[in-house]
């Protein structure tokens, strides 16, 4: 196991790793399509892939998956929280993407004590736009600009830009369902497009230790303790599908994406961030997500 982390921090990442039978991604797969195409609201069909952990028991079970804690641990040390889960849907032939960036420049939190663990619900190919990391490139800060694209899968459409160089060592990580990749706060990543005529499906966890502190400016700080101890108490509790009832936790849930879609509607607006507290309304949220899509 020293040798993971030993490989993990000089490369910034290692592949692949089991988390899942085959059959438990598949079903999990089945089960979230099924929900995906019957959504009827704009901002549901958004604002579920964020915190997801909070409303879905299979992504409340694979946060706690032994399998992905191991290595985490392993890596981190024992005392760790999840703070943010994600889910990165394309569809079939969709032009969704991420853009080349990296997490730390945004998060905030201290080197070499977060990470993120990704994965794959579908089979993950270089067809249907896979992860893509630059191997080694946590140990270089990168400048960052917003680009304004609504294809891109980031909120905020935050990129760097890559040399011709870079771009050509980009490694590509392929998976089979139920595997997992792991990489640190400060890997440039990124994906390209699906051009398959099937889903692809990668759950991601954000794992940090809990002397890290958030800019509240910026995000949310609630976290669930997945394992260990918290003697720093930086982060909030937040309700868990373990221990309180759905309504309870969608209710959070609710909460923190409405504050957070009123901080991304401020930078977005820049000079007109006056405006943002129109977020707060679904419906507004409904029309902003529409016009996003249409654009």
């Amino acid at each position: 196991m020293n040798d993971i982390k030993t490989h993990f921090f000089e490369k910034g990442f290692i592949y692949p790793l089991k988390a899942l039978d085959v059959n438990e991604a598949n079903l999990i797969k089945q089960d979230y399509i099924s929900y995906y195409e019957n959504i009827n609201s704009a901002s549901e069909k958004i604002e579920h892939k964020t915190k997801s952990h909070l409303l879905f028991n299979w992504a409340q079970k694979i946060v706690f998956n032994q399998n992905i804690l191991d290595t985490v641990t392993n890596i981190l040390g024992k005392d760790i929280v999840a703070w943010n889960s994600l889910i990165f849907l394309k569809e079939p032939g969709s032009k969704k993407f991420v853009s080349y960036h990296q997490d730390q420049n945004y998060w905030n939190i201290q080197m070499d004590k977060g990470m993120t663990v990704q994965v794959a619900l579908t089979e993950s190919s270089i067809e249907n736009g896979c992860l893509q990391i630059l191997p080694e490139s946590h140990k270089k800060n990168y400048n960052h600009f917003d680009k304004k694209d609504t294809n891109n899968l980031l909120a905020r459409g935050q990129e760097v830009k890559l040399s011709d160089k870079e771009n050509n060592n980009l490694e590509n990580i392929i998976l089979k369902p139920g595997e997992f990749c792991a990489f640190h706060g400060n890997i440039v990543h990124g994906s390209k497009i699906n051009t398959t005529d099937d889903y692809r499906f990668l759950f991601s966890i954000r794992y940090l230790t809990p002397d890290n502190k958030i800019d509240e400016k910026l995000y949310y700080n609630y976290s669930t303790l997945v394992n260990g101890e918290d003697n720093y108490e930086y982060f909030k509790m937040e309700p868990n599908l373990n221990k309180n009832s759905k309504v309870e936790c969608k209710n959070f849930h609710n909460k923190l994406i409405t504050r957070q879609a009123k901080i991304y509607a401020r930078l977005y607006l820049k000079s007109l961030g006056f405006l943002s507290f129109l977020m707060q309304f679904k419906f507004i949220r409904d029309i902003v997500y529409k016009l996003r899509e249409k654009k």
